[in-house]
């Protein structure tokens, strides 16, 4: 008779190996996002900046017309960028995502100003064919979204937006949306971060820019007090939740103070 025996194999983690050998082990940060990627999408979800986990994996996440910001867990406030109407506005997005380049999916450029949001958004399908599409095709012109590989990081990319925008705009957040091809998503938020004025045609009918009224921000900034901001003319003084002054319509103030975004100051 016969008999068979079968061998059972046992698979010993790393870390008891460490331990019984006396080596110690430190993970890079690549190192811990492969081991946990299949942990609820953690280290799978592409960002700009710092994880969910305090990580910075990326530090100048955010480059508008030159100036770069490091972009932090999820929300910011930055400094504004006052922009003319119909000047060229150039954006560009460093993004980490495993996989690089060929794992991102979608991301959406949003500017939003409190009383609307329009949006660019940049598609990549899993052969690789790249889209882009227009909320508004008045508000953006001249739209161009080019991509390319990061040559120094194989877990990152780069989305350049390029565009103008045709009208003026108050001071408005900057959203960013972005999944990769497991639509794991990430979303990052900069506060005040564009304002968009009046392209000056004619200096001679202009007010000068030392009797300008200056932005909310801009007026705190130089040490006014919230309260004793000033607004351009037709427009009202109001308060963030969290007691930054605004200038808007009246029209928009009723709106936001009815959807709770803002009170009356």
């Amino acid at each position: 008779m016969t008999i068979s025996k079968s061998m059972t194999y046992a698979i010993i983690p790393i870390s008891v190996i460490a331990l019984a050998t006396g080596f110690t082990i430190i993970p890079s940060t690549f190192d811990v996002y492969a081991i946990t990627g299949g942990d609820s999408g953690v280290g799978l979800k592409p960002t700009l900046g710092v994880d969910n986990r305090g990580y910075t994996l990326i530090e100048d996440g955010l480059t508008i017309n030159g100036q770069t910001f490091k972009a932090e867990y999820f929300s910011q406030t930055i400094q504004t960028q006052t922009i003319k109407v119909n000047q060229p506005i150039d954006i560009t997005l460093h993004l980490f995502l495993i996989g690089g380049l060929n794992n991102l999916a979608h991301t959406a450029l949003s500017i939003d100003n409190g009383e609307e949001s329009k949006h660019i958004e940049w598609n990549q399908d899993f052969k690789g064919t790249q889209t882009v599409s227009v909320s508004d095709n008045e508000f953006f012109k001249n739209v161009m979204v080019k991509s390319r590989a990061d040559p120094n990081n194989p877990s990152a990319a780069f989305l350049n937006f390029k565009f103008q925008i045709s009208e003026k705009t108050e001071t408005s957040k900057l959203k960013i949306v972005t999944w990769n091809s497991a639509r794991e998503g990430w979303t990052n938020y900069f506060y005040d971060a564009i304002k968009v004025g009046e392209t000056i045609l004619d200096t001679s009918s202009q007010t000068s820019d030392m009797n300008e009224i200056k932005s909310p921000l801009k007026q705190t900034r130089d040490g006014v007090s919230a309260s004793d901001v000033k607004c351009d003319l037709g427009k009202k003084l109001m308060f963030k939740n969290n007691g930054t002054p605004i200038c808007v319509s009246p029209a928009s103030a009723s709106k936001l103070v009815a959807m709770g975004w803002a009170k009356q100051a």
